[in-house]
């Protein structure tokens, strides 16, 4: 059985086949277009690229100097890339392995868990997750008729994963925990932190894709 692609690996392959480029371009479409999908390093992304030039899924396809900055790398995808990638990029649909859940450990050692602090947390991401599903409205309003349709179905996916996660909550809340609790302005302002840097990697461009945004420097 064929040993199954990393999703880096795939990440990468798949902005190759879009069009060459050199390593930063890569790591700053997936910083700023796709952050909502994968979180990569900049030292996850250069051994990605080192590995897949290693195996002959990509080759350098020229060098790059503009003005006195250092010179770059431009990469391609092979032959061989482009078959790996219409083999294993389907296979995300339905990966063979399970998502793993946070709050399922809290949950095994439930005995050991403060109800007072747990109650908290709850009401903090029931709160988060109303603030989300408003603006995640907003993009799919917005956006709708000019992002590629796929594209849009990542916020669907988010957006109705993210109602299934309050559905559980409040389930928990009311027949577990057994508790609610009171936000108070320090609780409002810690969400509202998470909520502007989610916000802040939720863009326009995040629908669009990166091939339709102007080449990043």
């Amino acid at each position: 059985m064929e040993k199954p692609t990393k999703l880096p690996e795939l990440v990468v392959l798949g902005l190759l086949n879009e069009k060459p480029r050199y390593g930063y371009e890569i790591k700053t479409v997936v910083d700023h277009v796709m952050s909502h999908i994968i979180d990569m390093t900049s030292g996850s992304l250069y051994y990605t690229l080192k590995k897949l030039r290693e195996q002959d899924l990509i080759e350098e396809s020229g060098i790059e100097k503009i003005g006195r900055r250092p010179e770059r790398s431009i990469y391609k995808i092979t032959t061989k890339g482009k078959d790996l990638l219409d083999r294993d990029l389907p296979g995300l649909v339905f990966p063979h392995a399970r998502p793993f859940f946070p709050v399922d450990a809290a949950l095994y050692f439930f005995q050991f868990l403060d109800r007072k602090a747990t109650a908290r947390r709850i009401q903090m991401r029931l709160h988060y997750l109303e603030m989300m599903r408003g603006y995640m409205g907003e993009f799919e309003k917005a956006y709708s008729s000019s992002a590629p349709e796929a594209h849009m179905f990542i916020i669907k996916h988010h957006r109705e994963f993210n109602e299934m996660e309050a559905i559980f909550l409040k389930d928990m809340q009311t027949n577990l925990v057994g508790e609610k609790y009171e936000l108070n302005d320090r609780d409002i302002a810690e969400i509202e932190r998470e909520y502007e840097d989610v916000k802040s990697r939720l863009r326009y461009d995040t629908f669009l894709g990166a091939q339709n945004v102007a080449a990043v420097q």
